[in-house]
């Protein structure tokens, strides 16, 4: 397939495309970027309007954007919608798994020459899943479990809300009375307030099915 370079005022993202990214995500990104470009082409499709529509790099295409860039490399493709909706979402889904021994290695080796806030800046992890995994060793069952363990707190979701403050006084008021429950229970999420949260949730679904 032929990269082409397009210009980013005639790039558009795809409304429909449900992949998204949180502020650190987007943080991340633009350190990645700013520190080895675009390493890969986005893959578009041409629109009626003359614009083309980005199937694959929505977000890089907001940090392009935001800091300046003027055109990019990219993959044209001829695609319907539903052509083009199949593909974006194997494009978002499609990767596979880390071996967790030898990402450990691999950290092992990045962070004997890289400083930890350096490495933090752009990989989603915490200081926490870098020390398990840059400590395992390839037949560490134990050790494979807490790497395991500390990456997936590292790839927590985030939600952000906004109240009034009368709201927020209620809110404040129901996880108080709900801290110690989820301090006790056994979750896979090592934030309490937010396994507080779960909780409340969970209490007012299961009551609503019971009536």
């Amino acid at each position: 397939m032929k990269t082409v370079y397009i210009e980013l005022e005639k790039l558009k993202e795809a409304p429909w495309n449900p992949n998204r990214m949180d502020e650190k995500g987007i943080e991340r990104l633009k350190n990645s970027l700013e520190r080895y470009g675009l390493v890969g082409p986005l893959v578009v499709r041409s629109t009626v309007e003359s614009f083309y529509e980005v199937l694959s790099g929505n977000q890089r295409l907001k940090v392009l954007k935001e800091t300046g860039w003027r055109s990019a490399p990219c993959i044209v493709l001829n695609l319907n919608d539903t052509e083009a909706m199949l593909l974006a979402q194997a494009l978002n889904d499609l990767k596979g798994e880390d071996d967790q021994a030898l990402k450990g290695a691999l950290l092992k080796k990045v962070l004997s020459e890289v400083s930890e806030n350096e490495v933090l800046s752009i990989l989603p992890e915490t200081t926490s899943s870098l020390n398990s995994l840059s400590q395992i060793d390839e037949g560490d069952l134990a050790g494979h479990l807490k790497a395991w363990e500390e990456v997936q707190s590292a790839k927590l979701n985030h939600m952000q809300l906004q109240f009034t403050r009368p709201q927020l006084d209620l809110v404040r008021e129901a996880l108080s009375s709900i801290m110690p429950v989820a301090k006790g229970s056994k979750q896979d999420n090592p934030n309490t307030r937010s396994t507080a949260i779960f909780l409340l949730c969970k209490f007012y679904l299961d009551r609503r099915e019971e009536e």
